[in-house]
């Protein structure tokens, strides 16, 4: 088959975004939560979610939803409230305890994706923003 630069970068992006998300997922679960629920949660405000919106974000069925939100109330993470509209609505909120380990892993992750980024310099980040950002145009 011959070479192609249009295959060849399509699959270094596609295989440098999965090397990094496994990077990260591996850093974040050293804090006993999985990249789900760490993902889950960064997505809850201060307000929470509807249940079906967080599903949307995590890009995940109801059924498996049900899982993950079952094993973050276990851990004391979450909690289910039905919407004051709409009785057929659950929220997922935060609990004390859940904000407090968001709190803290947030920076952390923040940090990690900066040190996974880091072999590049501020304009050769920019020339990728860039070049990104145009491909997604």
């Amino acid at each position: 088959m011959e070479k192609s630069n249009h295959r060849e970068v399509y699959w270094m992006l596609r295989n440098t975004s999965k090397y990094l998300r496994n990077k990260l997922r591996k850093k974040i679960e050293d804090y006993g939560i999985t990249w789900q629920q760490f993902h889950a949660m960064y997505h809850i405000g201060n307000n929470g979610i509807p249940s079906n919106e967080l599903a949307k974000e995590l890009n995940c069925n109801a059924s498996n939803m049900t899982g993950l939100i079952d094993r973050m109330v276990e851990n004391g993470w979450v909690f289910r409230e039905h919407s004051k509209e709409d009785r057929r609505v659950w929220y997922v909120k935060l609990t004390e305890e859940g904000l407090r380990l968001k709190t803290k892993l947030l920076p952390i992750h923040l940090n990690n994706m900066k040190q996974s980024m880091s072999v590049l310099n501020e304009k050769e980040l920019k020339t990728l923003r860039d070049l990104l950002t145009k491909l997604m145009k």
